[in-house]
């Protein structure tokens, strides 16, 4: 995996504590449907959602920087079966150890991650299993969740960092990628090679989408 430019943009993997503390400050500054969390959540959020790449697939991690800075950053893992059996004993686990010693304040993310845990409550990706198609983490396996800085989006950030990401999951010999995303970034996705799968409306008006990008094997 080597660094790649996109015109001012260079897209590389993340690969120093820098870079992945950039990466936390960004997903909770983009954390709210692109705007930034109540700052109180910060530390729990960033280690629910960046922590569990952070320790299990660093290597597939990518920042987009500019001027000096991240501004973007894409997070995934090429077998998402596997990385979710890791992410239990691992991550989650720790994490509730951690929770239960005071480290993080208690608040909703916390009661969710424990909640979770102890499967008092379904998580969005069990809440979306009846609208998945069958074997999706068979033909899909990879998946990935990415942000940009609010004044660095619709510049094609977002489009380099997916294409490096897929190229490298191509390279490695895996099938496809999936994510799930509301109706503002679906056609976001659309334009760079993903198509529904499946739509699940979780409340009254608001919907869930599974999307997938297949991917081609190394010869062709």
């Amino acid at each position: 995996m080597t660094e790649e430019p996109a015109g001012a943009v260079l897209i590389r993997v993340a690969r120093t504590p820098e870079d992945w503390q950039a990466v936390r400050s960004l997903c909770c500054r983009t954390g709210d449907g692109g705007d930034p969390i109540d700052p109180a959540r910060w530390p729990l959020f960033a280690e629910l959602w960046v922590g569990p790449y952070q320790r299990l697939a660093p290597e597939w991690t990518y920042v987009a920087e500019a001027e000096g800075r991240v501004v973007g950053y894409l997070t995934g893992c090429p077998d998402t079966a596997a990385f979710r059996r890791a992410r239990r004993f691992r991550v989650t686990l720790p994490l509730l150890g951690a929770i239960a010693c005071g480290r993080y304040t208690w608040n909703a993310d916390a009661r969710r991650t424990v909640d979770l845990a102890l499967r008092l409550r379904s998580g969005m990706e069990s809440r979306l299993a009846t609208g998945r198609p069958g074997g999706l983490t068979r033909t899909h396996p990879a998946h990935l969740h990415m942000n940009v800085e609010a004044e660095y989006r619709r510049q094609g950030i977002g489009a380099a960092l997916i294409e490096r990401y897929a190229r490298d999951l191509t390279a490695a010999g895996v099938l496809g990628i999936h994510l799930f995303c509301g109706p503002a970034p679906r056609a976001f996705y659309a334009r760079n090679g993903f198509v529904d799968l499946a739509a699940l409306e979780i409340s009254p008006g608001r919907w869930v989408y599974t999307l997938g990008r297949r991917l081609e094997s190394p010869a062709g």
